[in-house]
């Protein structure tokens, strides 16, 4: 059996095995499926027995993080992450992020201005200062390390993820482009990166710096329910991102209903870790030495 370090990387391990038998080595059991056979194998050993593991992620620092989300989460005994861009209101209202971080919440680094590419009509509304396409290498790592700075005054913490802002992977234009996700590699301990709308495959050549995530905005209780059920079966790492919760909160949204139907839900779920991307992804960097 080749070396596998951990249950997490059990999959992958066994895919290896089975390409080197001959085939039909297991007619009669499974035929010669081996997805079949694997699939029926327990899934991948989360701490405590779980099957897979949730991030809940809120992104740009509105006041109904800290004043419902928040909350909601505790009265569950869950904890998420909170993505604040600094010049919104943590720069002019640190106090509730503090308070939040102190329950056992993380405070992740969204930027210091939420750059995103400005290349679409719908981003019409973005200062043509704050273009990811006009930004350098240099600026940009500086611009996170302030932002960085600034949360470590909130939180006290040195360890924290970052959120790619509008999901963008890239800076600067064609032919120069760079990845973001090799500016920020020594400042974070993982990154939720470009918009995948799946969970993450946790495997040996996962990229801590750019984990895909699923947008939760405007989905029904429903289509949520499913993503976490198909999340447990494949036994995988689910990232959720939400923006504001009820209509006024933010152009992008979930109703307080949906929100609180979810994490009711995942209380009921025991083989669901549900912790802060900062936490899950310190296990799985633990896990893959």
């Amino acid at each position: 059996m080749p070396d596998v370090l951990s249950g997490i990387f059990l999959r992958e391990g066994l895919d290896r095995f089975f390409a080197d038998l001959p085939v039909g080595s297991f007619s009669g059991v499974v035929g010669d499926n081996r997805e079949v056979f694997m699939d029926r194998l327990e899934k991948p050993c989360w701490p405590a027995g779980r099957r897979c593991a949730v991030s809940i992620t809120f992104d740009d620092a509105l006041p109904v993080h800290h004043e419902l989300a928040g909350p909601a989460l505790e009265a569950r005994g869950m904890r998420g992450t909170f993505y604040l861009h600094i010049a919104m209101a943590p720069c002019s209202d640190p106090m509730p992020w503090r308070a939040l971080a102190a329950r056992g919440h993380e405070l992740g680094n969204h930027s210091l201005f939420h750059p995103c590419r400005r290349k679409a009509a719908h981003r019409a509304w973005l200062d043509k200062a704050f273009d990811l396409r006009r930004y350098e290498p240099t600026r940009f790592q500086q611009e996170v390390r302030v932002a960085n700075a600034f949360l470590k005054l909130i939180d006290g913490l040195g360890e924290r993820t970052y959120a790619y802002t509008c999901y963008d992977t890239h800076l600067g234009r064609w032919p120069n482009k760079t990845a973001i996700s090799g500016l920020i590699r020594s400042d974070f301990v993982a990154a939720r990166g470009g918009r995948t709308d799946q969970a993450v495959n946790v495997s040996r050549d996962l990229d801590m710096m750019n984990l895909g995530c699923f947008q939760a905005d405007g989905l029904s209780l429903a289509a949520l329910a499913d993503a976490i059920h198909l999340t447990r079966d494949r036994g995988d790492w689910l990232i959720l991102v939400f923006h504001g919760i009820g209509s006024g909160t933010h152009d992008l949204f979930v109703e307080p209903s949906t929100l609180n139907g979810l994490l009711d839900h995942l209380a009921t779920q025991n083989e669901i870790w549900v912790a802060p991307v900062v936490e899950i992804a310190k296990w799985v960097r633990a896990a893959s030495h």
